[in-house]
């Protein structure tokens, strides 16, 4: 980067922007359908050609961007799993392309069977994973290499046992959902 000082600027306005997009999506995708809107707002389009093309190339996309998702993982995972390249190894190449092919595998059973209720499957994986990664491990980091006083330990400690609670109450919450096979229901919604 030849002007570092610019990063934070430009990472603010990206965020910015991104976040207006997400926003103005869900809020026109509301607007059109009203409370009638799908998970998935592809699946509120009636059934025409234009339509089934976008959907049929939407899901292209999906499928050939699996690859470029999945290669940070995985080239993670071989590094602590082989300590050997192969590249000179026929069998250690066999071993690293069955250890992907399993890998793809599993991630296409958990995406079939997590497509009947997509929105609760996402809630899940956010309670599971999001949560941790958002109030569980940078306060952790920052607690192993940063904090030094009481003050700062504290407010580290505090911040990770919210997210393990905020974890746990919304994983628990998905769960039941999904058990009882009802919607979401607020949560400050009294019965009568």
């Amino acid at each position: 980067m030849a002007e570092p000082e610019k990063f934070p600027k430009v990472l603010s306005g990206t965020m910015i922007f991104i976040t207006a997009i997400f926003l103005s999506v869900g809020f026109i995708s509301y607007l059109a359908f009203g409370s009638q809107v799908q998970t998935v707002i592809l699946l509120n389009m009636p059934d025409s050609v234009a339509v089934n093309t976008v959907q049929g190339l939407y899901a292209l996309a999906i499928c050939l961007s699996i690859p470029l998702q999945l290669f940070p993982a995985i080239r993670i995972i071989e590094t602590g799993l082989f300590t050997r390249s192969g590249k000179y190894d026929s069998f250690v190449k066999w071993q690293k392309n069955l250890f992907r092919f399993v890998s793809v595998l599993i991630c296409a059973v958990i995406a079939i069977a997590g497509s009947s209720d997509l929105d609760k499957f996402v809630s899940l994986i956010g309670s599971l994973c999001c949560v941790p990664l958002c109030f569980f491990f940078p306060p952790l980091f920052h607690l192993k290499a940063i904090a030094n006083n009481w003050r700062q330990k504290t407010i580290d400690v505090l911040i990770i046992v919210f997210g393990l609670v905020s974890m746990i109450y919304t994983t628990g919450i998905t769960i039941s959902l999904w058990s009882e096979g009802g919607e979401s229901v607020p949560i400050s919604r009294c019965p009568a």
